[in-house]
């Protein structure tokens, strides 16, 4: 099975479409920045304790607002880790989480390249 790609644009070239300041897609950028970090810490807390009920939540938040930006891989990755802490697969759900900062970084520079800040003038 191939992975799905890091990026698909479409959500965010669908806002600037529709009429959107480029300048929101940067904040939703920054957004990411800000609480996926945060999030995956609160994953990560809750991975350490045990508490897969814990896990799966903050897995399915993370998926939901990767969705929304188009971050399919990481999505999928947060899907899997969703899907395995409802199972009560702790050992499995541990090992997708070594994934996840190699996938967050992937996924801000897919951001990045797919959607540079302006150059100041």
């Amino acid at each position: 099975m191939s992975e799905p790609p890091i990026l698909d644009p479409q959500p965010l070239r669908d806002l600037l479409e529709i009429g959107a300041p480029p300048s929101l897609v940067q904040e939703l950028i920054e957004l990411y920045q800000e609480d996926v970090p945060y999030r995956l810490g609160r994953l990560e807390k809750a991975l350490g304790l045990g508490d897969l009920t814990g896990v799966a939540a903050e897995a399915h938040t993370l998926k939901g607002a990767l969705g929304s930006l188009g971050l399919q891989r990481f999505m999928d990755l947060t899907a899997r880790m969703e899907a395995q802490a409802r199972a009560g697969r702790l050992a499995e759900t541990g090992a997708l989480a070594q994934d996840l900062p190699a996938a967050y970084a992937a996924a801000l520079q897919g951001l990045q390249e797919t959607f540079p800040a302006p150059k100041p003038d």
